[in-house]
């Protein structure tokens, strides 16, 4: 269905996000954002919500942290959460009760029955973009928080915990079209499989808690680079790419580029794997005042290859990252509490320069002697510094070429006629392919079988085609043409006319 979910480990207080997803686009984000609270409790086992209402308004709009403030910051003023929508001069948070039980996790039948409980109560659903429903944490559900992705204007999300407020900030970032923030520290373009700060339920699926749309650590904090990116926030200035190596100077990503006139995103073209890096600089200001120690005052770099953000590399001043394959390191030179220096260089290791470089298998003619092993051709060097090897075979099992060191050549399951060699093992002879076995041993171990040259089409021991025809044990064959080895006049005339 399209749904993941995740389960918190035993003893861990950590909320996880779950997503339904749905088709995405890629624009500018912007605008108040018109959201409905409903506040579910469950008729048939008692079931409710703990949080007041207020308490609720409160997270979501109305107090400093809450949702709106957070979005306001970290969009840079462009979106924000529209407290009265309806008009009545309150926060739209509706308390309903729905005559169900929270113990079977049925959400979708929970979202139909509190619409219609809010309907009846008078609400008007149809003014608002977003329906985000309030459950009691006592549901019997795997997940603190549900959520559709880029839903537009008809969403909903759904948490389980109404204390949290990073929790109501994650799931509605799945509406705006946000997915999680990841780990792939080891660079290979996938979610790694554990995450350093702890065993967090999806590995490093959530371990980017630098961005709100990581785990659920019940602190406050902004989107990242690659995030901010894709929802249309940076204006042009405040991103700038690197086309040539040098120094870049980036100001902190919680500022906006257009009042400290730096740019606050970086992008680092990758030449040859494709798609870029996104290098910015994070410091504890605003909601990212308690950010984990390990990001702040620091370079991060990621990559966003599909849906998720993956974050590579974490750097302090003086601390580099290297990409041999892309030819390219990336160092965070030094920083102050307004702008950090980033250096670019292009690697004197760059693929194409001649020398086999760490990462590199060849480069151009330098193949580093690789060779075709026991096969008879010449690997090739890519464009990538990579050895290609499917050069080496050419179907023929070549003089140079046996069975063990060339199998790719030498063993078949069917002969080739034409290739020199008589595959009598699988079915050649001198008249099914004459070009390879006419006068050739029939690979027989102990006689050869005569094969006569009556004409221009050389054949086998037929006699009613070339006449008597013998075998006889050695390496000579009567009627091969050659008068050679045992054969006289007298025991083979036809090779060895008097």
């Amino acid at each position: 269905d399209g749904a993941r979910v995740l389960v918190a480990p035993p003893g861990e207080q950590l909320s996880v996000g779950v997503l339904q997803t749905e088709l995405t686009t890629e624009g500018l984000v912007a605008g108040a954002r018109k959201a409905v609270v409903l506040v579910v409790g469950f008729i048939q086992d008692g079931k409710t919500v703990a949080c007041s209402d207020g308490a609720i308004a409160a997270t979501m709009f109305t107090a400093t942290p809450s949702v709106d403030s957070l979005y306001r910051e970290t969009s840079y003023g462009q979106v924000s959460w529209q407290a009265d929508t309806d008009g009545n001069g309150k926060p739209d948070v509706f308390r309903v009760a729905i005559n169900d039980a929270g113990n079977d996790c049925d959400n979708a039948t929970w979202r139909t029955l509190a619409d219609g409980a809010a309907t009846a109560a008078g609400v008007n659903l149809g003014l608002y973009q977003h329906r985000l429903y309030v459950l009691p944490s006592t549901v019997a559900c795997s997940w603190s928080g549900y959520a559709q992705v880029g839903c537009g204007s008809n969403c909903w999300a759904m948490v389980a915990t109404c204390e949290r407020g990073d929790v109501y900030a994650h799931e509605l970032g799945h509406n705006l079209g946000l997915y999680h923030s990841s780990f792939d520290l080891d660079n290979d373009g996938a979610i790694d499989g554990t995450c350093p700060w702890g065993s967090w339920p999806g590995g490093g699926q959530y371990c980017d808690d630098s961005d709100v749309m990581g785990i659920s650590t019940n602190v406050w904090r902004q989107v990242n680079g690659p995030h901010k990116d894709q929802m249309g926030w940076i204006s042009p200035g405040g991103v700038v790419t690197a086309t040539t190596a040098g120094v870049y100077t980036l100001g902190p990503l919680e500022t906006s580029p257009t009042s400290s006139g730096l740019p606050v995103l970086l992008r680092v073209p990758r030449l040859t794997t494709g798609g870029d890096y996104y290098v910015s600089f994070r410091r504890r200001i605003g909601f990212d005042s308690n950010m984990r120690l390990d990001y702040a005052d620091s370079t991060s770099i990621h990559t966003r290859p599909s849906t998720n953000t993956l974050l590579v590399r974490v750097l302090a001043d003086g601390q580099t990252f290297s990409d041999p394959a892309n030819g390219l390191t990336i160092t965070q030179t030094s920083h102050d509490a307004t702008a950090a220096r980033v250096t670019v260089s292009t690697l004197s290791t760059a693929c194409g320069n001649g020398v086999v470089d760490p990462g590199e298998e060849c480069d151009g003619g330098n193949l580093a002697g690789a060779t075709c092993g026991g096969c008879a051709g010449t690997p090739v060097c890519t464009a990538a510094c990579k050895i290609d090897r499917s050069e080496c075979t050419n179907g023929v099992c070549d003089a140079s070429e046996t069975c063990t060191s060339c199998p790719a050549d030498c063993v078949s399951s069917g002969a080739r006629c034409g290739n020199g060699v008589c595959e009598a093992a699988n079915g050649e002879n001198c008249i099914t392919c004459p070009s390879d076995c006419a006068g050739r041993q029939s690979g027989k171990p102990t006689a050869r079988f005569c094969c006569g040259f009556g004409g221009p089409n050389a054949v086998g021991c037929d006699p009613t085609r070339c006449g008597t025809c013998t075998t006889q044990s050695g390496s000579v064959c009567c009627g091969d043409g050659i008068c050679n080895g045992t054969e006289t006049s007298a025991s083979c005339g036809r090779d060895c006319a008097r």
